[in-house]
């Protein structure tokens, strides 16, 4: 009797939820293992049955089992399955009865089994004005597709195509397609359009009919180049400028040497070639006085003639170097008759 009123309330709640029963509960992917649960305690006095699409796959009663094997179900009555397949699919029912094999508990579950998404791939075909993205994929059952431009969702866009206008494309845009099932996501390799439309669709500058950024680089390197052809130029023509200077300068001092070369005092007959000694120079020679002369010279006289030759040097010559002996010396001046004492009328 108690479990008389939880059986009617069961079919009836089955009956209202028959529309609602062709949606999947669970989604397991093929190859993995899951277990269907019942969470319904003290089941070691009652009877248990679970059943596949209305297929007995699982009975134990009064402690015996058959079909199944005891580890296929827990504690509290859940079914282990191993390693799905798409044949595990449907509708599973658990079922328990109590010690006079009345209803005390059911429930069913629907179990959907799905492949793995195998890695999409993305071609496009390029038109006047548009460029087409196509994501390719083996099996599209219950798949849903997401398209990505630059690693960004394109919001509503989850068709298997994708049309991109070209006036709205730029040359480093990337597109990326992804494949969405309730098991499993995978996204294609990053794929970018090489229509020559969408070059010439861009908004790139030009400069002179080529790439601004292009020009600019040629044009840098050209006026870098000349700067330096520039440079090299006229380091060039200041040291061609010094070299020619210092061959004038050379070639001045050289004609100027002579000019410039220190010449020494002309002495008289009987004088010495070293003019420091001027005491040296007036002696007289043994026999009398010197021809053309008509007396003694007083030395005052003779000194103050002979003092300003030095200080003429010292003002306009540079210090005069001694001459060799075998130096050739220049002819003598000729010099005024210097007037002297004349010597007693006998």
């Amino acid at each position: 009797m108690s479990c008389t009123l939880p059986l009617a309330f069961l079919v009836i709640l089955g009956f209202i939820s028959i529309p609602a029963a062709a949606s999947c509960e669970y989604y397991i992917q093929r190859g993995t293992p899951f277990s269907i649960p019942l969470n319904y305690k003290e089941l070691s006095s009652k009877e248990l049955t679970w059943k596949h699409n209305g297929n007995v796959i699982f009975k134990r009663k009064k402690g015996n089992i058959k079909p199944g094997k005891a580890e296929d179900i827990s504690n509290e009555g859940s079914l282990k399955l191993k390693e799905l397949t798409l044949a595990d699919k449907g509708t599973y029912t658990a079922e328990v009865f109590d010690s006079d094999g009345k209803i005390c508990h059911e429930k069913s579950f629907i179990l959907c089994v799905m492949e793995k998404i195998s890695k999409p791939s993305v071609k496009f075909t390029c038109s006047d004005k548009d460029v087409i993205f196509t994501c390719t994929l083996t099996n599209t059952e219950g798949v849903t597709f997401k398209w990505s431009q630059n690693r960004k969702l394109l919001v509503g866009k989850t068709e298997t195509t994708l049309t991109i206008g070209l006036k709205q494309l730029k040359e480093p845009d990337t597109f990326t397609c992804s494949a969405v099932n309730n098991v499993s996501t995978e996204t294609s390799n990053p794929i970018k359009p090489t229509c020559n439309a969408v070059s010439d669709s861009s908004d790139r500058r030009l400069l002179f009919g080529f790439d601004f950024l292009t020009m600019v680089c040629i044009l840098s390197g050209g006026g870098g180049l000349v700067l330096l052809l520039l440079i090299i130029t006229l380091v060039c023509c200041c040291r061609s400028r010094r070299k020619s200077q210092m061959h004038f300068e050379d070639e001045r001092e050289m004609r100027l040497a002579p000019l410039t070369k220190p010449q020494h005092p002309y002495h008289s007959e009987g004088q010495t070639k070293h003019p420091s000694h001027p005491e040296k120079q007036r002696q007289r020679p043994p026999g009398g006085a010197p021809p053309g002369s008509t007396g003694p010279r007083p030395n005052a006289r003779a000194s103050s003639q002979d003092a300003p030759q030095p200080r003429a040097q010292a003002r306009g010559r540079p210090p005069q170097t001694p001459m060799d002996d075998d130096e050739e010396q220049p002819p003598p001046l000729p010099q005024p008759r210097k007037k002297g004492p004349h010597p007693p009328r006998q």
